[in-house]
């Protein structure tokens, strides 16, 4: 049972694949409104108008998130997951449920969510995790999570750097010690 906490930082790799996602965005809504500018310039139709500005607000909304993104390669200086002795951290942007003590965890597994590997934390009372979400989008997310893996907190090693058998390897470490009748990882 570690005595120190252990963080765990992002994927350098996971980073670039959402700044290159944003910035194919950005691209896709500049070409919608130019186009969209071109047809309401030439026929004058409400439906292009209405292109042009969805489209415009896209370019915002997704330059804006490609600089966070950007913000988040340049200057990684805060972990996305940290173990400690009251619980773990889920500190991923908008998505993560933030602090789980690990008296509330029953238990960690392995689980499937949209292709990808991930390791589903399983709690006690996943509405109350839930509900003590900060932000209306962390409360989706946590609710999306229960629905598609059966809880909440659910980390994707794939956007954190190291081997996801060192995640795995902590978690089980933190949990046998601290999380009463939780079991390891499978």
């Amino acid at each position: 049972m570690p005595d120190e906490s252990v963080d765990f930082y992002p994927s350098r790799a996971h980073v670039l694949t959402l700044i290159l996602t944003a910035l194919a965005l950005v691209v896709m809504c500049a070409v919608g409104a130019r186009l969209g500018f071109d047809v309401a310039q030439t026929s004058g139709s409400p439906a292009a108008l209405v292109v042009v500005s969805t489209s415009a607000i896209g370019v915002l909304v997704f330059t804006g998130l490609g600089l966070l993104v950007v913000r988040r390669l340049l200057l990684p200086t805060w972990p996305v997951l940290t173990l400690d002795g009251d619980g773990l951290t889920d500190w991923l942007p908008n998505l993560g449920v933030e602090q789980v003590l690990w008296s509330e965890v029953t238990g960690v597994r392995k689980a499937r969510l949209v292709f990808r590997q991930v390791l589903a934390v399983d709690v006690t009372d996943p509405r109350a995790v839930v509900t003590r979400q900060r932000t209306f989008v962390r409360r989706i997310a946590a609710s999306a999570n229960i629905a598609l893996v059966g809880t909440p907190v659910v980390l994707k090693p794939a956007g954190i750097a190291g081997r996801p058998e060192e995640i795995t390897a902590a978690l089980s470490e933190f949990v046998a010690g601290r999380a009463p009748h939780a079991e390891p990882v499978a």
